[in-house]
């Protein structure tokens, strides 16, 4: 087991039973095995993989888990399309998929290879609610999705907003994860005249706390 990952859980407040934690370790192991031919991911070993991308995507469960049900409120509904756009290796997609394992999970991606890997990750898994959507996000049906994540896709600039806003139906959210807040503030100059108003919620990642992380909330309204 990667020690590491397991009292990262404790220390974000996340029970997950002994099924999700062996879906998140052997995740991580397909991943070490497919980075030997194609570097799919920055990490060296399991406990770096484990905090820089795995515990990385999850310090954003509560704030995420509260706009899951701020959604459902107002849809009426229990169950939600969520995306992860250009998943890349599957973070944030894939352990989010595994915290909520009552949601339906897509996970976006135009490269090939890429995808080939996340659909063996799935079946491996077991994961029934996650499936690969092998194409450019500009080729995605619109308003497909009430919830919208993404870590490394692209910085936000009109292009980038546009394509977001198009795939997300109304009252849906877009929730990025960034780094420095300098930065942030950047880019959402850029677009300002688009988006309004944004939230900005700090994130702790355990073992990770000299990094500077952010998730940048984005609402498509009505």
């Amino acid at each position: 087991m990667t020690e590491k990952l397991i009292s990262g859980l404790e220390k974000l407040q996340l029970f997950f039973s002994e099924k999700q934690i062996q879906q998140l370790e052997s995740y991580i192991q397909q991943i070490l095995e497919f980075n030997k031919s194609y570097n799919l991911m920055k990490a060296d070993s399991a406990d770096e993989l484990a905090v820089n991308h795995i515990l990385d995507s999850l310090s954003a469960v509560s704030s995420i888990k509260n706009l899951i049900k701020e959604i459902c409120e107002k849809k009426g509904s229990s169950v939600l399309d969520i995306a992860d756009i250009g998943s890349g290796g599957g973070c944030p997609g894939i352990p989010l998929s595994i915290a909520f394992p009552e949601h339906n999970f897509t996970l976006v991606e135009r490269m090939e290879k890429r995808c080939i890997f996340l659909t063996g990750v799935i079946n491996k898994l077991g994961l029934k609610n996650v499936k690969v959507e092998c194409s450019a996000a500009d080729a995605v049906k619109e308003e497909s999705f009430d919830l919208e994540v993404f870590r490394a896709f692209h910085p936000f600039d009109k292009k980038i907003i546009k394509l977001l806003f198009r795939m997300l139906k109304k009252g849906g959210y877009i929730a990025a994860y960034k780094a420095r807040e300098e930065k942030i503030l950047a880019e959402m100059e850029q677009i300002n005249f688009i988006v309004k108003k944004y939230e900005r919620i700090k994130l702790t990642v355990p073992f990770f706390e000299d990094h500077e992380r952010n998730l940048v909330v984005i609402k498509k309204e009505n």
